[in-house]
């Protein structure tokens, strides 16, 4: 019951996730549907990114503006959905 729980909280989490990384690299208007739902997503997910963001350096040179603790954040909740979700 409780891994379920955990697996279910963790595949909505990636969900939020995934949407704010799409949803960061499409231009949106103001006032949009969209807009919200990547202000949503942002909200429920920069708690996790945000700690990590500052205590990994991010990229200079050609990958500048890429973020390296996204990166992390995505690896870490696969490995979790593969340890909880099976």
């Amino acid at each position: 019951m409780v891994k379920t729980a955990i697996c279910i909280a963790l595949l909505t989490f990636q969900f939020a996730f995934l949407l704010r990384l799409v949803l960061t690299i499409f231009p949106l208007q103001d006032a949009s549907f969209m807009l919200k739902v990547r202000e949503v997503a942002f909200s429920v997910t920069e708690p996790v990114v945000h700690p990590i963001r500052q205590r990994v350096p991010p990229l200079t040179g050609a990958m500048s503006g890429f973020g390296i603790a996204e990166l992390l954040v995505l690896v870490g909740l696969w490995i979790a959905t593969l340890l909880f979700c099976r």
